[in-house]
């Protein structure tokens, strides 16, 4: 018997130690946005969430974390970090992004940040991991607001960024101390609804812009068919010079 559980224990000692080198199983992190178009003044919900990726038929490593670096990036001209939200999440110790002070990468000038990247920080509960599951959990609801008319916006999780100090977007493992167990990142992509049909090149306003697409389509099928008949003429020039100026949709 005591020779059964030496070698049981040095199994799972070597299984551990290998799991330092690659992990069983890696924690990968994806943001999720709306399903549906947003508009200008609207603030919308991104959630960070984990999910298990298991690489081996062993589960020892990287199937919990004990805490999450993830740096952000957005175009701030498109969209306005408004902060975040814990509901809907997993029970943590803190989330949150660190301050100035506080944050030695230089990355977060401001809570929350407003120049387009920004560190967020995610702690477990002492003593207990969160455990991450291969249909995934919710860490933390990054809140938006967007700033501008778009076509699309994209929000990314940052591999490494460099400010002042190098960092890294890390999972680290609930098993092994300070193993990095990150496994692949997602970013998400945010569409907006067109201001008004007329606004051709969807910056928010109807003008001369929008004019020179109809008229280089005139005769032919194109965005500048605003009437439906299938040929762009005088009816789609009317609307367009009808809705002139700012589109009520922004």
């Amino acid at each position: 018997m005591s020779k059964n559980r030496t070698t049981i224990a040095a199994f799972i000692a070597a299984a551990l130690a290998a799991g330092t080198a690659g992990a069983d199983s890696l924690i990968g992190l994806q943001l999720v946005g709306p399903s549906t178009p947003v508009t200008v003044g609207q603030t919308i919900q991104i959630r960070l969430r984990a999910k298990q990726e298991p690489q081996s038929k062993f589960k020892f490593v990287g199937t919990k974390f004990v805490a999450i670096d993830c740096i952000l990036g957005w175009d701030p001209t498109k969209l306005k970090l408004m902060g975040l939200s814990t509901s809907g999440s997993v029970p943590l110790l803190s989330s949150y992004f660190p301050t100035p002070s506080n944050d030695y990468t230089g990355i977060n000038e401001v809570v929350p940040p407003q120049d387009g990247t920004g560190l967020y920080y995610a702690l477990a509960p002492l003593g207990n991991p969160v455990a991450v599951p291969t249909t995934g959990v919710q860490v933390v609801t990054f809140n938006f607001r967007v700033e501008s008319a778009f076509s699309s916006a994209t929000i990314n999780i940052l591999d490494t960024l460099t400010v002042t100090t190098p960092a890294d977007t890390i999972v680290y493992d609930g098993t092994v101390p300070g193993l990095d167990v990150t496994g692949s990142i997602t970013s998400v992509t945010v569409v907006q609804v067109p201001a008004c049909p007329s606004d051709l090149n969807g910056d928010g306003t109807v003008g001369a812009a929008d004019l020179a697409l109809l008229l280089n389509q005139w005769g032919g099928a194109g965005s500048g068919d605003l009437d439906g008949s299938g040929a762009v003429g005088g009816a789609d020039l009317s609307i367009l010079l009808g809705d002139w100026g700012s589109c009520g949709g922004t």
